[in-house]
């Protein structure tokens, strides 16, 4: 420790005799950085905010989205979980919406770039999206021109916008084209059964199953009809989700529950019995059925957005970089090490000389 006490002595001492150079090279440093950084073009950086996305929104769509994602190569491969806030980031930061904001803002003439590829390049370069703590996705662009910067970061909000209703809108379409099928074919049994039950009547001479019967049959019919609705739900969701996905567990157990319920219902005792509740259940299924199927048309037709913006990208008054003060005193204190450093040097050399 002494001998470290020593050894810097002398070269405090040569920095003290040399301070006026020292001094000086540091501050003709800092000048000229300041001078330079001057003439270095102003980059502005603007930002919009959006609102954490709903989870009754998009929860649903999330197994969804990414297997959408994974056809297109240009949206790359997502981890095994994630969020929707990580699936909205993943779009933003997508090649294909890149080269959607390239185009509508024609970049390669502002980067002066021939390349397309090198165009997206540099645009990537210039963004940034970050998923805060709190939840919130924030998007921002830097950009020689403070309209352009505050246009591009909008501009962000408004692809990812078009492409969750675009997503939305398609999976809305695919599932009422579904019920759809299934509406035509359960109206077709409705009537088999109807007729059926009225041929026995008639034959038999049966009006209707006693009240108690009645009442039986139609408890039966709603369980029947909801656990045919729950395997139906089902086989969307396994459509689309992972086995291990909450939605599927969660409606296999309701499933699971249902069907104890229903091994649990006495037998039906007669044939009318039997052909009333039959009849029932097709009602009840048809009902939720024609529920579903206009859920899924109003869904196809909306053009609501799907997002909302905490905070709107305005040009910023100050621009981001460069940063003047910081470059030139980062310049200086190179400076002043740098020459303090060959005095100190030279000083020990020409005593050991």
């Amino acid at each position: 420790m002494a001998e470290s006490e020593m050894d810097l002595k002398p070269a405090l001492a040569s920095v003290m005799a040399r301070r006026k150079p020292i001094l000086g090279a540091t501050i003709a440093a800092a000048v000229l950085t300041l001078g330079i950084a001057f003439l270095m073009p102003r980059w502005y950086r603007a930002t919009t905010v959006l609102m954490p996305p709903e989870e009754s929104d998009l929860l649903s769509n999330m197994a969804f989205a990414q297997r959408a994602l994974t056809k297109f190569p240009a949206f790359g491969v997502l981890d095994d979980y994630f969020t929707p806030a990580d699936t909205y980031k993943a779009i933003l930061s997508s090649r294909t919406v890149q080269e959607a904001i390239v185009d509508r803002f024609e970049l390669a003439k502002v980067y002066k770039l021939k390349s397309r590829e090198k165009t997206v390049k540099e645009l990537k370069g210039h963004v940034k999206v970050k998923i805060n703590p709190d939840g919130t996705i924030a998007i921002s662009v830097e950009d020689r021109d403070k309209q352009r910067a505050a246009d591009m970061a909008n501009a962000y909000v408004s692809e990812l916008d078009r492409f969750n209703m675009h997503k939305r809108n398609s999976r809305a379409k695919q599932t009422r084209l579904f019920l759809e099928g299934r509406v035509a074919e359960t109206d077709s049994l409705l009537r088999e059964s109807e007729q059926r039950l009225q041929r026995y009547q008639e034959g038999h001479g049966a009006v209707a199953p006693t009240s108690a019967e009645a009442i039986e049959a139609g408890a039966a019919a709603e369980l029947m009809a909801r656990k045919i609705m729950l395997e139906i739900r089902l086989g969307m969701l396994r459509s689309y989700l992972r086995p291990e996905h909450e939605q599927v567990q969660q409606t296999e157990s309701e499933l699971a529950a249902l069907g104890s319920r229903i091994a649990k219902m006495p037998a039906m005792q007669n044939d009318l019995v039997r052909m009333y509740r039959d009849t029932k259940i097709r009602e009840q299924l048809m009902l939720l059925l024609t529920s579903q199927l206009e859920q899924s048309r109003i869904q196809e037709s909306m053009d609501t957005p799907t997002l909302a913006v905490l905070d709107a990208a305005v040009p910023p008054e100050r621009h981001a970089r460069p940063r003047r003060l910081i470059l030139a005193g980062a310049a200086g204190l190179l400076a002043f090490v740098l020459s303090a450093g060959w005095f100190a040097v030279r000083d020990r050399d020409a005593v050991s000389a």
